[in-house]
């Protein structure tokens, strides 16, 4: 979903009358991590159905803590604020349930309730009765016409600050 809304962020700076050069001329810092920690979840999600290791939950963590930290760093520029929050909210929901986002089964598709009930859902994991922080977990399910897909009041959040950093950044030095 963060992909649609960056197109979507960057048509509107675009009809704004931004520039897509001038998000390149913000003083993004350590974005080198944010990649890292972008190929740590999707390392889980590609090893965690072949390979057993009980390290993943802590990579998982890892990897928010590496989000975090450039975010941190980061909070001058617009949106970031909100992208912080959002990915607090998600890595406070994760750290408590071991290192996993919980998932809602009732509003997924039966074979992915299936694989997930496995326990090789790699970064998710179905709620459950001792779930904590379940309004905070991955409870809502988007269906596009191309993909489905689970987001958190967490993904929403850093969602408005990505469409805000976009349009802004766009915008910065006209």
């Amino acid at each position: 979903m963060f992909i649609e809304v960056l197109i979507v962020a960057i048509i509107a700076g675009l009809i704004w009358g931004g520039r897509l050069t001038n998000l390149g001329r913000l003083n993004f810092k350590y974005i080198y991590l944010v990649f890292a920690a972008y190929l740590i979840q999707v390392g889980i999600g590609f090893w965690a159905p072949r390979y057993a290791f009980g390290g993943y939950p802590y990579l998982h963590i890892g990897s928010y803590l590496l989000l975090l930290l450039v975010l941190r760093k980061n909070r001058h520029l617009p949106g970031i604020n909100y992208i912080l929050g959002g990915t607090v909210m998600n890595f406070v929901v994760i750290a408590l349930n071991g290192g996993y986002m919980p998932v809602r089964a009732d509003v997924i598709p039966k074979s992915m309730a299936a694989a997930l009930a496995t326990g090789h859902g790699g970064t998710h994991a179905l709620m459950t009765a001792s779930t904590k922080l379940g309004f905070l977990a991955d409870i809502f399910y988007i269906s596009l016409p191309y993909q489905k897909q689970l987001i958190s009041m967490g993904d929403i959040i850093i969602n408005v600050g990505l469409v805000i950093l976009v349009i802004l950044g766009m915008k910065k030095g006209k």
